[in-house]
């Protein structure tokens, strides 16, 4: 299995953690956020978040790729995430490569948790 293309340039949105991954509120992450909080996190480190998940976008291995006509790419990847508490769960990362991006650099999409084996 591969590693994410250009992953040390991923694109992590402040947003995406702060209102969607971590937000207890929102009627789609909330699931997300319930998951991540058991681990650790919350809105209060969300920096500590931000940075475990580019430490994910570079460790993670590539489990599939969709191209997505006309828009671009989708990858996902599976990892360790690393938490606070120090149990860093298997997870899986949704990245997207926009076509018309000339530097090809992964923007995330999601994270939830790995399927169990």
């Amino acid at each position: 299995m591969n590693k994410l293309p250009n992953c040390s340039q991923a694109f992590i949105s402040r947003s995406k953690i702060e209102n969607y991954l971590l937000n207890a509120s929102h009627c789609e992450g909330k699931s997300k956020a319930m998951f991540f909080s058991k681990f650790g996190y919350s809105l209060a480190n969300s920096n500590e978040f931000y940075e475990s998940l580019r430490d994910l976008a570079c460790e993670s291995l590539i489990i599939q790729i969709e191209e997505r006509p006309p828009f671009g790419t989708r990858i996902t990847t599976e990892g360790s995430l690393r938490t606070p508490d120090a149990r860093n769960p298997q997870v899986r990362a949704g990245w997207f490569f926009d076509k018309d991006d000339p530097k090809n650099i992964p923007r995330l999409v999601t994270v939830i948790p790995a399927r169990s084996k």
